[in-house]
């Protein structure tokens, strides 16, 4: 026959089981909608973050639209159709080839770009049926020069941004920090809701910075590498442009400058 206290004991044990598991259940239940709440509280707006950031978020904010006007001109400007119009070059090298200096100079002058340019500046060093090759080349050099640090000029400024960016949000990081050590000077070394706001101000204007400056600093590279490279081209489309004025001037009899003094 079964002890009646052992009964009793277990029936006790099984309840006591029982509520300790109902009892972890709720526990856990509560403590995932306080943490739903808590990040429900602590997640806040782009604005709010903007707020955090202070003063400051205004030259950053500025810094960023630049960022994106400048990174879509310099993607246009480094375009090869834009600096070499490879389309006039063969319209350019039959006017040369035919010794029609007039229409080559028309071709340039209603398409600018950097190539048209360049030749444009050759061609002016063409006078009276001479062709003074090193004027014209020099010529050609001194506008190549001029022209490319023209337009290198827009690009560079990306690279001045992806300095100042993280330099402007470094010292919002000082800024909020001097204002949070203030406080704790002040007696709020135990009240860290007083000093959230400040240290707030020291992290967003910092990661502003850097969001900023990082990509400003790679766009800087990657255009730059392409307008470097155009530039290359540039100087050996010119100079096969060159080449066919040359010999076009030695077929059709016109002297060079050379040729005249030796005859």
């Amino acid at each position: 026959m079964t002890d009646p206290r052992k009964s009793i004991w277990l029936v006790v044990g099984m309840v006591c089981a029982l509520g300790y598991v109902s009892a972890s259940i709720a526990q856990d239940a509560a403590d995932s909608d306080a943490a739903a709440r808590a990040a429900t509280s602590t997640n806040k707006s782009f604005i709010q973050v903007i707020k955090d950031g202070g003063v400051l978020m205004w030259p950053l904010g500025f810094l960023s639209v630049a960022t994106v006007a400048l990174s879509v001109y310099g993607f246009i400007i480094v375009r090869e159709s834009k600096m070499l119009t490879p389309e006039l070059v063969p319209l350019i090298q039959e006017a040369l080839d035919g010794l029609d200096i007039e229409r080559a100079k028309s071709v340039c002058d209603g398409t600018p770009s950097l190539l048209t340019n360049v030749v444009n500046a050759g061609l002016q060093r063409i006078s009276d049926g001479y062709l003074d090759v090193q004027s014209m080349e020099s010529a050609m050099e001194e506008a190549a020069v001029e022209e490319a640090a023209d337009g290198l000029r827009t690009i560079n400024y990306l690279s001045v941004i992806a300095q100042i960016a993280p330099m402007v949000g470094l010292l919002g990081t000082v800024s909020g920090m001097i204002k949070a050590f203030a406080k704790i000077g002040q007696g709020a070394m135990g009240k860290p809701e007083v000093l959230a706001g400040d240290i707030s101000e020291a992290l967003v204007t910092t990661a502003t910075g850097l969001i900023i400056g990082i990509p400003a600093m790679f766009i800087y590279f990657y255009l730059k590498g392409r307008y470097t490279g155009n530039t290359t081209r540039l100087g050996r489309i010119v100079g096969n442009l060159a080449h066919h004025l040359v010999s076009a001037t030695r077929r059709g009899g016109a002297e060079e400058p050379a040729a005249a003094e030796e005859a």
